[in-house]
């Protein structure tokens, strides 16, 4: 058992010795005795932090802390180059997790080129397990703010939904697969980016939003844009992008795939559908799943009925719960 922050050893060994300089925009990186970092840029500067509380591996908190947060840049139009990262463990762990947790993330970060340039480790008897939190820096010279949302618009998501949960079910160790679902699931781990869409969502003048699907799925994502800009939706249930395997391990455990958090899909409004055109060109899988209105945001059953939804906990709290995690 130990408590408070890491030995300046450890730190070097750990943390620091990871974390390469790259980036232009960063001009002071993590470094021993450094209270902060500096990054200069000549665009908008956009910045956003999330946390990861699940239960996952160390090498899946690391990526994942990565993806989220540098998602969240790309969903706003823009490029990260930068990202802290606050990591905070429980007295128990061995500091073997932190090197594997931050090795993890240092691996994410070069594949989408970004630095990790400062943050915080240390030991405390407030967590029960690893908690991760970053926040990502990036620019760009054209803001895409949820305010642009325009009735009309198309709704448009990429790959297909619930990835991250599946691969939260994967981890959680009560499943079994098989060699081919083995492999569905690493894939799932490994498209949890979106900046290879936003690269190409962006720059088209008819694609008014862009919103990385988190917690709450689906549904929730499109709760979110609708109720950030006063505008409504029609969304069809039936067009929702979800694979066997992920509807199986739903159906398992009580799952709404359309709740379940689904990082690595991006749903985007388009005044037409060039732009989805342009990301099936490139290999990514689009799916229309539904149109902005002026109404309430309504989901369309299979039945034809609709019903009025908005933003609600996501479904992996429901299978924590029936898993005692």
């Amino acid at each position: 058992m130990r408590f408070g922050k890491l030995s300046a050893e450890e730190l070097q060994k750990l943390v620091l010795d990871k974390l390469p300089h790259r980036r232009g925009e960063v001009i002071l990186s993590a470094a021993q005795g450094e209270d902060c970092s500096a990054v200069k840029t000549d665009g908008i500067l956009l910045v956003s932090s999330d946390p990861i509380t699940a239960a996952m591996s160390p090498e899946s908190l690391g990526e994942l802390c990565v993806s989220v947060c540098c998602n969240d840049i790309a969903a706003c139009g823009g490029e990260p180059f930068a990202l802290t990262v606050t990591l905070i463990m429980p007295p128990s762990a061995p500091t073997e997790d932190i090197e594997r947790i931050m090795s993890a993330a240092a691996a994410k970060a070069e594949s989408v080129r970004v630095d990790i340039i400062g943050g915080h480790t240390e030991f405390s008897d407030c967590v029960v397990r690893p908690i991760i939190s970053g926040t990502a820096i990036g620019k760009t010279n054209r803001l895409m703010a949820k305010t642009a949302l325009q009735v009309g618009d198309g709704l448009y998501v990429t790959k297909t939904l619930a990835m991250e949960g599946t691969a939260i079910i994967a981890d959680g160790g009560r499943e079994t697969f098989t060699k081919e679902e083995k492999a569905i699931i690493e894939s799932y781990r490994n498209g949890l980016d979106v900046a290879k869409e936003s690269e190409i969502l962006r720059a088209f003048e008819s694609v008014s939003v862009m919103h990385d699907i988190t917690e709450g799925g689906v549904i929730g994502a499109v709760a979110e844009i609708c109720l950030g800009s006063g505008k409504g939706a029609d969304i069809c249930e039936q067009s929702f992008p979800v694979s066997a395997l992920t509807r199986r391990l739903c159906d398992r455990y009580g799952i709404d795939p359309a709740r379940f958090i689904s990082s690595g899909s991006m749903l985007f409004a388009a005044r037409s559908d060039e732009a989805a055109v342009a990301l099936r060109g490139f290999g990514i899988p689009v799916t229309q799943i539904g149109k902005v209105t002026s109404g309430d945001i309504l989901l369309v059953k299979a039945d034809g009925t609709r019903i009025s939804v908005r933003p609600e906990t996501d479904e992996m709290y429901k299978y924590y719960e029936r898993c005692g995690t």
